[in-house]
């Protein structure tokens, strides 16, 4: 895992500060983000509840936190190895 707090082995807890910095460090857009986890509006990614996330107007919970750090593992991962993610 990249930083994230382990509140039980089974509970990862991300804020939206932490999500904010991962997300400029790999380079990747709000949008970006939405597109990996699902949120679309009329089959576009939709960046609001990333945004809302970052502003701490909503709670990442336990499930999204762990999707979010197997994604920028993967990034992570991938800029390492010089490829770009899908």
């Amino acid at each position: 895992m990249i930083g994230l707090k382990t509140m039980t082995s089974k509970e990862i807890v991300l804020t939206g500060k932490e999500l904010q910095r991962l997300r400029a460090s790999c380079g990747v857009s709000q949008t970006d983000v939405a597109k990996y986890l699902g949120y679309t509006v009329k089959g576009k990614p939709n960046r609001s509840m990333v945004a809302r996330f970052e502003n701490e107007h909503a709670q990442i919970n336990s499930r999204v936190s762990m999707l979010l750090d197997a994604y920028f593992n993967k990034l992570k991962e991938e800029k390492s190895n010089g490829t770009a993610i899908a």
